[in-house]
């Protein structure tokens, strides 16, 4: 039983529902082939529409035109996990799901605190499907190590991140966890299906079942996300938080010149906000709560207390991440079970409409089945999620879509056993 490792870590078990989690971070080596881009920064967030502008203009290859080869990034880094496991203790065999976020978000995308965790996927995965999660901040975003954002954070290297971990869990070697899983599956959303997709293809062998939500092989509406995030450098939009302006200079300061503000603001003690991550130019934010609706939610579909939280803890996005966002083979090695699933109102991937195929395909999630030629038509499934925008965990409706999920998995046989 691996569950008796878990004792000592104690300290870092975190309390969420019936389930068990430890949170911690593991250092892992990476090596990647990595593109190189000639491409000047943007220092200011007027100069940051200048190169969306270049990624969205029609007709145009903005990543090939700044690509000037490749190289082999190399090094140590640290990943912030949450592995979870279900509170029932006769599980003495479980498949361990394996997820990553898209962007915009971090590793909570999985385990929203909101409604006292109603809208949880980890919690329907774990007590009600009885399976093991594990969840990251993907390389460069939350706890997980910072990095260059254009030449180092690139798609490339976080999907031989997620494959260490993977291998982690497969060979018995993942701190903490004296088990050694001999199933695996990946759910991504967004990019983090994009990589998850990537991951299948270049190493097979790893996973048992693929599940692709926020998901389509048609970038035709990416510009639309892209454009409607009114994107800002993060260090400037939230300095707080991204910057380099701790929570105790600012009451200092609130303190020397604007003692209204300071009364206005009590309760709330700034100095014991977290120490802001000082990113460099180059990790780019959505700029308001405004833009996040756009890009994520179906309106009138969700509760506006989510958006509020979905701004105060939104995550920024490399520059290398967003020119590497399309580097997906178009045909997928894979052979083992695939799942596809869009909220209906899906903007960057079906603009905001996934059915709307000429009649070609019952849906653009259904439409990824040609790039798996090796998967059996029982093997691949496609989904679409009602009343439901990009953010599928967002909306009031989640845990429809959480349910479709799970039971994919259990219907071939990737169950807790």
């Amino acid at each position: 039983m691996f569950y008796s490792s878990v004792t000592a870590l104690a300290l870092l078990v975190a309390p969420a529902a019936a389930k068990t989690c430890i949170n911690q971070t593991i250092p892992v080596y990476l090596s990647a082939r990595q593109a190189v881009f000639d491409l000047d920064i943007p220092q200011t967030n007027l100069e940051v529409p200048d190169f969306i502008l270049n990624q969205t203009r029609q007709g145009g290859n903005f990543t090939n035109e700044v690509l000037t080869g490749y190289n082999t990034t190399v090094g140590t880094y640290n990943i912030s996990t949450q592995f979870c496991m279900p509170s029932s203790s006769n599980v003495t065999n479980p498949t361990v799901q394996i997820l990553t976020h898209g962007i915009g978000f971090d590793k909570t995308y999985w385990d929203l605190s909101f409604n006292n965790y109603n809208y949880s996927y980890l919690d329907v995965a774990t007590d009600m499907y009885q399976y093991c999660t594990l969840s990251f901040d993907r390389l460069g975003l939350g706890n997980s190590s910072h990095g260059e954002p254009l030449n180092e954070i690139q798609s490339f290297i976080e999907v031989e991140a997620t494959a260490a971990l993977t291998r982690m869990l497969r060979n018995g070697t993942f701190p903490g966890v004296n088990h050694t899983f001999t199933k695996t599956v990946h759910v991504g959303h967004s990019f983090g299906s994009a990589q998850t997709y990537s991951l299948a293809n270049l190493y097979p062998n790893i996973t048992d079942g693929i599940i692709l939500t926020g998901f389509s092989m048609n970038s035709s509406f990416v510009p639309d996300f892209a454009a409607g995030g009114n994107f800002q450098q993060a260090n400037l939009n939230q300095p707080l938080r991204f910057g380099n302006l701790t929570g105790t200079q600012v009451s200092s300061l609130l303190n020397m010149y604007a003692l209204n503000l300071v009364d206005f603001l009590a309760p709330i003690d700034l100095t014991t906000l977290a120490t802001p991550q000082n990113l460099p130019n180059g990790y780019l934010i959505s700029s308001n709560a405004e833009a996040n609706k756009y890009l994520f939610l179906n309106p009138k579909f969700y509760d506006p207390q989510i958006l509020t939280l979905a701004e105060m803890t939104k995550q920024p996005v490399t520059l290398g991440e967003l020119l590497t966002l399309g580097s997906l083979t178009m045909t997928n090695n894979f052979a083992g079970p695939v799942m596809v699933i869009d909220g209906d109102a899906d903007l960057p991937y079906c603009g905001s409409n996934c059915t709307a195929t000429g009649g070609v395909a019952a849906s653009l999630a259904a439409m990824v089945s040609m790039n798996f030629p090796n998967v059996a038509a029982a093997n691949f499934s496609s989904y679409i999620q009602p009343n439901t925008g990009h953010g599928i965990n967002l909306h009031y409706n989640s845990t429809g879509a959480y349910k479709v999920m799970n039971e994919f998995l259990a219907s071939k046989n990737l169950m807790s056993t």
